[in-house]
């Protein structure tokens, strides 16, 4: 009996064992790596920067000028107090620079810019009449528009210069006033210029003129006259 036991015992533990032994070749599968979430990227478009505003201008249909409108204060519109027998403006721009009194009575005083054709009291017959007939509206608008106040004008310069491939002349002149404290003024000088163009084809030439006190700031005279364009 002891040995029939011994040996049954011994055939289980074999048993066992060579199910242990089967069960060890059974491949173990490897746990899934965890998985880490990558968020998607969504392009950004940077929002495509404004387009600036477009420049404006003054466009003056009767002597074909067109120019730069300046900002504010400034706006559209010649001045009427300049309009008078030697000088007739179709287009133009002002901003008022403070107020004076001339004889007793209050008058607004403009930084301006206006345009339109030269008048027939200026003799032109060609482009070689440009640097005189120029200088001669120059010596004209001085008694005409600056005559209410103390004085002194100063030429800078009188030059040829093209506009849209015509021929023109530029004169820039400054006015100090002396006694500007005195009569009330908020500046002290004005600088100014007055262009002619040859439009040729037998037309009138195309005038210029621009006046712009030191308060409002005399470098618009420059930019004013460098985008003058002739249109036809």
């Amino acid at each position: 009996m002891l040995w029939l036991l011994t040996g049954v015992t011994t055939v289980v533990l074999l048993l066992i064992a060579g199910f242990v032994k089967e069960i060890s070749k059974v491949p173990t599968v490897a746990r899934p790596a965890a998985l880490t979430a990558h968020p998607t990227r969504h392009a950004t478009h940077s929002p495509s920067p404004s387009v600036s505003a477009k420049v404006q201008d003054v466009a003056d249909a009767s002597s074909g000028l067109s120019y730069q409108l300046l900002s504010s204060p400034w706006r559209r519109g010649c001045p009427g107090i300049l309009h008078t027998p030697m000088f007739s403006w179709t287009a133009g721009e002002h901003a008022v620079a403070g107020r004076v009194d001339i004889g007793g009575t209050m008058f607004d005083w403009h930084g301006n810019a206006c345009s339109g054709q030269l008048e027939q009291q200026f003799a032109y017959s060609g482009p070689a009449d440009l640097a005189p007939v120029t200088m001669g509206v120059a010596d004209a608008v001085d008694p005409a528009y600056y005559s209410g106040l103390q004085h002194n004008r100063t030429i800078e310069s009188s030059s040829s210069m093209l506009v849209s491939g015509h021929q023109a002349w530029v004169v820039t002149f400054l006015m100090a006033y002396p006694d500007a404290a005195s009569e009330g003024l908020a500046w002290t000088s004005e600088a100014g210029a007055v262009v002619v163009v040859d439009r040729g084809g037998g037309q009138a030439p195309a005038v210029f003129y621009t006046s712009v006190p030191s308060n409002l700031g005399t470098s618009d005279v420059s930019t004013l006259v460098s985008s003058l364009q002739l249109n036809r």
